[in-house]
């Protein structure tokens, strides 16, 4: 069978989460579909839910030792054989007809390799990709709010094996892949009109902690650092501490002091930047 999508799926510590990803795989019309579930669990969680999938689409169940998001994506991108290759996370759900549509948009824009789609959560309001424009090339300028990595479909045969993602970034890593790839020569498209789902995780939504915010924010420093994107760079810190101001004086000071963790990220992970990206020798599988 010719696989239309590769879809890689890290997991670690989260099952029924999957089940409901499972699920929304089954309904795709497209089911041209393999998936690859990198487990980084150290016991046999995840098993009994491989059952779920359908029979129509392949399954690989992959083992790895080491708990690095980054790496776990590297060894599902060294398995994948379709003709697209998506990024789901184990907390994401796809909607109806998702993967048609994406076939379909990548066969009438074929000067493209990438296809950056909205993010949207259980109650239909944005959960990444926050950029104000609804269709637009993917440019360094615009790219930590274009490239949120459960939405990102590839196209396999454009990718250069040596580049993947680095697991020395403490965070940003898809953005930092993608600007890689731009430098190579493929183009990007970001086109709301598509979306995937994936719950609300941002500074003011509650959903985490302060140190996850600067490891955020740090991540955005070694991106900008590691691009030279002093300007977006000098941005980042000039909404950042705006925001925190706004939120200070609506009266909601827990949150502002997550702001002002992401802007101090931002600034410790430009003034250590990331070492140089790694090379396809770190991946680990069992």
């Amino acid at each position: 069978m010719q696989v239309a999508f590769s879809l890689i799926v890290p997991t670690y510590g989260r099952t029924d989460d999957l089940a409901m990803l499972f699920s929304t795989l089954n309904r795709q019309l497209q089911h041209q579909l393999e998936v690859i579930v990198v487990d980084q669990n150290d016991d046999d969680r995840v098993a009994p839910y491989l059952g779920l999938l359908s029979p129509d689409i392949r399954v690989h169940h992959v083992r790895v030792r080491k708990k690095s998001l980054s790496n776990a994506r590297n060894v599902g991108m060294a398995e994948a054989s379709g003709e697209i290759i998506a990024f789901p996370d184990d907390d994401c759900w796809y909607p109806d007809g998702l993967l048609s549509r994406v076939a379909i948009w990548f066969a009438t824009h074929p000067g493209y390799d990438i296809l950056a789609v909205g993010a949207q959560d259980e109650e239909g309001l944005p959960s990444g990709n926050r950029w104000p424009q609804d269709q637009c090339d993917i440019r360094p300028y615009n790219s930590l709010r274009t490239t949120f990595s459960n939405s990102l479909f590839l196209k396999r045969a454009s990718l250069p094996r040596r580049v993947v993602f680095d697991e020395k970034m403490l965070a940003s890593e898809e953005t930092d892949y993608i600007l890689h790839l731009l430098t190579l020569g493929l183009r990007g498209r970001f086109d709301r009109s598509l979306h995937i789902c994936h719950p609300r995780r941002d500074m003011l939504s509650g959903t985490i902690s302060s140190a996850r915010a600067k490891r955020y924010g740090q991540g955005m420093g070694q991106l900008a650092r590691r691009h030279s994107l002093y300007a977006l760079w000098a941005g980042l810190m000039a909404y950042e501490v705006f925001r925190a101001a706004i939120v200070a004086l609506s009266g909601d000071l827990h949150g502002a002091k997550f702001c002002l963790a992401h802007a101090q990220g931002i600034v410790f992970g430009f003034l250590s930047p990331a070492p140089c990206p790694a090379s396809t020798g770190s991946l680990q599988a069992e």
